[in-house]
């Protein structure tokens, strides 16, 4: 089960995602990631820069050709330079729960669907996700990260 502070981040960085044609922030240098899973590209991923030794993190949201224009306040204004920890997460609520209406029996809020992880989980914790990136500065960084199910 996530926790609830992996679902503040995760939110966050979809609010991060809306806004495009962003300018670039003092000292942040534009950062843009490819993600595959098994060759193919991955749609509608929340990719995660969190930085090694203090600093902000970034985010973005991958795009059908499994690319992602990494922001740290917004979607495309750039990562500061430093070394990273990578994590990515993309998941679905699961169609097949059926919510259950409260009763004297189970008082309280429904329970939340299960979800259906369509990136291995592996790649949500920077713990296990073994995926680092260098964002330099005064250049384009273009990372590719090329998962797989195993």
């Amino acid at each position: 089960m996530i926790s609830l502070s992996r679902v503040a981040l995760l939110l966050g960085a979809l609010l991060l995602s809306g806004c495009s044609g962003t300018t670039l922030l003092e000292g942040a240098a534009k950062t843009i990631v490819t993600i595959t899973l098994d060759g193919a590209p991955v749609d509608g991923a929340v990719v995660v820069f969190m930085p090694e030794s203090g600093g902000r993190s970034a985010s973005g949201i991958s795009n059908p050709q499994g690319n992602a224009e990494m922001g740290t306040l917004e979607s495309g204004d750039g990562v500061f330079p430093g070394k990273y920890k990578i994590t990515i997460f993309k998941s679905i609520d699961d169609p097949s729960f059926v919510v259950k209406n409260a009763s004297a029996e189970s008082p309280g809020a429904p329970d939340s669907p299960p979800q259906i992880y369509l990136v291995p989980k592996k790649y949500i914790s920077p713990r296990t996700s073994r995926l680092n990136a260098t964002v330099h500065a005064d250049q384009v960084n273009e990372v590719t990260l090329e998962l797989t199910s195993s």
